[in-house]
């Protein structure tokens, strides 16, 4: 070969080495661009599954469903041969609840497998986040135990996720891989972190409805039982307006009769009567007059509500006034002084006022102590607001309005008792009365939106409270609300 052939030979050489090399470069650019395709689908895939974990929780209230579609969707990407939720209970025992497994292996969906050698300390492992992946279980990483456990379930490789709520751990999202061993990929274990962050957001979302449910139940419990007993005061009205009419004139006339011959009898035939039949008349016409006021006051008892009227604005001072002019007699008689300091305009009716402020000076005049001139002081003040009926309006200003005596006063133990219905705690030959003033007090401070309380020391005086809301809404008869 001559020195020319030669040199043609290492030229060609040269040009099929960087040929050759050129080859190489395109084979590797060409092999670097597919790994990055692969790698840029299995990103697109990952997070198109996230989203539409993401989309199904908020379109979907129904936790299980959420739940079956990500073990589905799961297997169906990771090309694995088992994908299951495993939901932990009080015991940390547990429940596999939903599952997706390729038909050729054993399903366990309903099983309540349990970790012979899981213990608390794996409770706050999996609490701070930690991933079990294991590639091959018997490539002895694991106990022997739990290999054998894992193998009872045709286990060779699996991937083990927490899934948190509100920072407390609620179960596993588990892949297990049945046919080989299997190396996990770290975008695989971000994908399930990402799956089990959504589903903490579906168990919230899930707890959040169920607990709008309850309420709502709840709610229409309520609801129902308060029409109820909207029906029942219904009756119970229509029962008070018939008693009503029956004790005004079906009652009463009697009485105004036995009242009537009673006169009669005293005028036409007392000499005849002599001192022991007129004692008897006397008797008859007194008991006349005690069952005349019992039935004029559980009249007032019950045309509380029955009758009641629309309220207006009512100046308590005025009112009270009023009624200190209709005591003017009982005040002489008693040598009473009753002192009133300046009292608000609230919204009322300035009827029902009347008779409250009236039952109770009326009381502080006649249960005064003996030799001692009963003292009355009515003062007002303002209080912390009364709470709204309705969700949507503000609190109600309110006040209070003091009565205070200086008479016999009485235990504490009596409190509520005075003011029930026919309720005395001394006999008619001390104090007159038919038990029913304070009972009318409370109605009236309770169809008004408030409340009456007392307190008081035997031989101390009594103090009386009544909380008034300022304004409120129109509040109709009660019969006219149903």
């Amino acid at each position: 070969m001559t020195m020319k052939d030669e040199q043609k030979t290492k030229e060609q050489l040269i040009r099929e080495l960087v040929a050759l090399r050129q080859h190489l470069v395109e084979l590797e650019s060409a092999a670097r661009e597919q790994q990055v395709t692969e790698i840029l689908q299995q990103q697109t895939q990952r997070e198109l599954l996230v989203a539409r974990i993401a989309q199904r929780i908020r379109q979907s209230l129904q936790l299980e469903a959420v739940l079956n579609t990500t073990v589905v969707e799961v297997r169906q990407l990771l090309q694995a041969d088992r994908v299951f939720i495993y939901r932990f209970e009080p015991d940390w025992g547990g429940v596999v609840i939903v599952e997706s497994v390729a038909p050729e292996w054993t399903s366990i969906l309903g099983s309540r497998p349990k970790d012979p050698s899981f213990a608390p300390t794996y409770v706050e492992l999996y609490k701070k986040g930690r991933v079990q992946a294991t590639a091959d279980i018997y490539a002895g990483e694991l106990t022997e135990c739990y290999v054998e456990f894992l193998a009872n379930f045709q286990v060779q490789a699996d991937l083990v996720v927490p899934i948190l709520q509100t920072e407390e751990l609620w179960g596993l999202l588990v892949v297990n891989q049945c046919a080989a061993p299997r190396q996990w990929q770290q975008w695989e274990i971000d994908l399930l972190r990402q799956l089990a962050t959504q589903l903490a957001i579906a168990l919230q979302q899930a707890e959040l409805y169920q607990q709008l449910q309850s309420e709502l139940e709840e709610r229409q419990k309520t609801e129902k039982e308060l029409k109820r007993q909207q029906q029942l005061l219904a009756q119970s009205n229509s029962d008070l307006q018939q008693f009503a009419s029956v004790a005004s004139h079906d009652l009463q006339e009697p009485l105004r009769k036995i009242q009537v011959f009673g006169n009669q009898l005293k005028e036409k035939f007392s000499e005849v009567l002599g001192a022991q039949g007129r004692d008897y008349i006397e008797r008859m016409q007194s008991a006349v007059g005690r069952m005349q006021s019992l039935i004029d006051d559980l009249l007032v008892f019950a045309r509380i509500a029955t009758r009641s009227q629309p309220f207006v604005a009512t100046n308590l001072e005025q009112v009270v006034q009023e009624v200190l002019s209709d005591l003017e007699v009982r005040l002489q008689q008693t040598g009473g002084k009753v002192e009133v300091d300046k009292l608000p305009t609230i919204d009322a009716d300035p009827v029902q006022m009347r008779q409250l402020f009236q039952n109770l000076i009326g009381n502080a005049l006649k249960f005064h102590r003996p030799h001692t001139p009963p003292v009355v002081k009515i003062y007002s003040q303002l209080v912390a607001p009364l709470p709204s009926e309705a969700e949507d309006l503000e609190d109600i200003a309110a006040c209070q309005v003091i009565v205070a005596d200086n008479g016999i006063g009485f235990e504490p133990k009596y409190q509520e008792r005075i003011f029930q219905t026919f309720q005395r705690l001394h006999g008619r030959s001390q104090y007159e009365g038919t038990g029913m003033g304070l009972a009318i007090c409370r109605k009236i401070a309770e169809r008004h939106g408030g409340s009456i309380t007392a307190t008081s020391t035997a031989g101390q005086g009594a103090t009386f409270i009544i909380t008034l809301p300022m304004q409120h809404q129109q509040v109709l008869p009660d019969e006219e609300l149903l």
